[in-house]
C-alpha cells in the first residue's frame, strides 16, 4: 500500500460495508462505527502506528494456509464475511472520506488496485505485524511488513467489536 494514510488500514467487503458516518464525524464516532461494522463481520481495521507514521505497507495475502506460528511485532484475529467474492486492503484517506460523503464509496480509486479475489464465504482473517514502524524494526521476517492469512471457516466469531491496536 504506497498511497493515502496508512495510519490506520482495513480489509473491507465493499459489498455489505455501510461507510457513511457523518458530514461532521468526530474521531470517536468513526471508531465505534468501525467497531459496530467488524462485529457484522463487514470490515477489519487496524491501527498501524501511535505516531502517525505514514508508511507504505509490504501486505502479504494468504488464504487457506495452516495458522502461522512465528515471531511478529503483534498479531490479531478477526472474522470477515465475504459476499461479492472480493475483499478490499483500503488505507485511512479511503475509510474516512466514505465516512464523511455519501457519495464517497468503498474502495476509492486509489485503493481499488488491493483487491483480494476469494471465494464467497466466512473467513477467519490471522493477521501479524512484523514492522513497528514506530520504533523503525522488524519482529521476526523482514521481507513483508503485514501478513494476512484467510481461513475458510462455517460460521464466524464475532470476536472483534473494536479497531485492532487502537490506543484511542
Amino acid at each position: 500500500m504506497n498511497f493515502g494514510d496508512t495510519n490506520f488500514i482495513g480489509v473491507v467487503n465493499a459489498d455489505t460495508y455501510h461507510s457513511f458516518v457523518d458530514e461532521d464525524w468526530e474521531l470517536d464516532n468513526l471508531l465505534q462505527h468501525f467497531g459496530d461494522e467488524m462485529k457484522q463481520g463487514h470490515i477489519l481495521v487496524f491501527q498501524m502506528t501511535e505516531e502517525g507514521i505514514e508508511h507504505s505497507w509490504r501486505v502479504d495475502v494468504h488464504v487457506g494456509r495452516e495458522k502461522f506460528e512465528h515471531k511478529c511485532f503483534r498479531k490479531a484475529v478477526g472474522y470477515i464475511e465475504v459476499t461479492d467474492n472480493e475483499l478490499y486492503l483500503v488505507d485511512y484517506d479511503c475509510l474516512t472520506m466514505a465516512a464523511q460523503f455519501e457519495d464517497e464509496k468503498v474502495p476509492d480509486a486509489n485503493c481499488s488496485q488491493y483487491k483480494i479475489e476469494i471465494e464467497n464465504g466466512f473467513y477467519k482473517v490471522e493477521i501479524a505485524q512484523y514492522y513497528n514502524v514506530d520504533e523503525d524494526e522488524y519482529v521476526g521476517k523482514r521481507e513483508t511488513d503485514i501478513l494476512m492469512n484467510f481461513v475458510k471457516v462455517s460460521e464466524m466469531e464475532p470476536i472483534a467489536d473494536r479497531v485492532f491496536w487502537c490506543t484511542y
